[in-house]
């Protein structure tokens, strides 16, 4: 029997450049989205501390990101652009105000950290602190993100998903918050800028990594194939169904 012929497009060669394209349009997309952060240098001398309100959108944009990016993970044809639109639209609201705690907190984690003076033992001692709990409480708003992308709860549940979820897999923490650690000291050591150019492939990288953590919520969180739930989370009387 002659063997097939190998279908136009679908070697390694054209999955890594499908990969490298979507990652492009993905980071291309969610600068975009958040001009208004790019800018705040700009708008803060017009505006001054109301600048600061365009982190607001950032929410938003990266759960869009991380849509986009899991179903270009899972081999989706749709396209990055129109994921990232479809998720942007419908989970605005939603993602809304599940980023804005997180974004509290990391403020006052900042603003903390930019005012601590001098750099005597306990000063050091309270950064690393610091920065130990910026990385916890950034882990678990990409835990939220990519909740919130890949399903239909609550928005309280994904709350307190977000804090289960590092303990349930704590690989997967680790491997996000290493992934947050380096990128924050490349971003330090040379410039905040190169995050428009690497804000894409940053997400994209959490997202594969956080494969294992978003397949343990579905078994143990959502409804079955025959309709029974398989759990639900602590707290919630019904489960949900994973978004496409």
């Amino acid at each position: 029997m002659a063997a097939k012929e190998a279908q136009y497009g679908s070697g390694p060669l054209f999955r890594v450049a499908g990969v490298v394209y979507g990652v492009m349009v993905g980071g291309a997309l969610l600068v975009l989205a958040n001009v208004l952060v790019v800018l705040m240098p700009l708008l803060s001398g017009l505006v001054g501390p109301a600048a600061l309100l365009g982190f607001v959108l950032v929410g938003p944009s990266v759960v869009a990101s991380c849509y986009a990016f899991n179903r270009l993970i899972a081999g989706a044809d749709t396209g990055v652009f129109h994921d990232f639109v479809k998720s942007y639209r419908n989970n605005f609201g939603q993602a809304l105000v599940v980023w804005l705690p997180y974004a509290a907190l990391l403020a006052v984690v900042v603003a903390n950290l930019t005012s601590l003076p001098g750099s005597n033992l306990q000063t050091v001692a309270a950064r690393i602190g610091l920065v130990g709990l910026g990385l916890v409480v950034s882990t678990a708003a990409v835990h939220a993100m990519l909740l919130l992308a890949r399903f239909d709860f609550r928005s309280v549940d994904i709350y307190r998903l977000s804090i289960y979820s590092i303990g349930a897999r704590r690989r997967v923490a680790l491997g996000n918050v290493g992934i947050l650690f380096v990128a924050g000291f490349v971003l330090i050591s040379t410039s905040v800028w190169l995050l428009l150019f690497v804000g894409g492939l940053i997400l994209y990288l959490l997202c594969l990594n956080s494969r294992p953590l978003l397949a343990l919520v579905e078994e143990r969180f959502t409804v079955a194939a025959d309709g029974c739930p398989a759990g639900s989370p602590a707290g919630s009387s019904a489960s949900s169904s994973p978004v496409a």
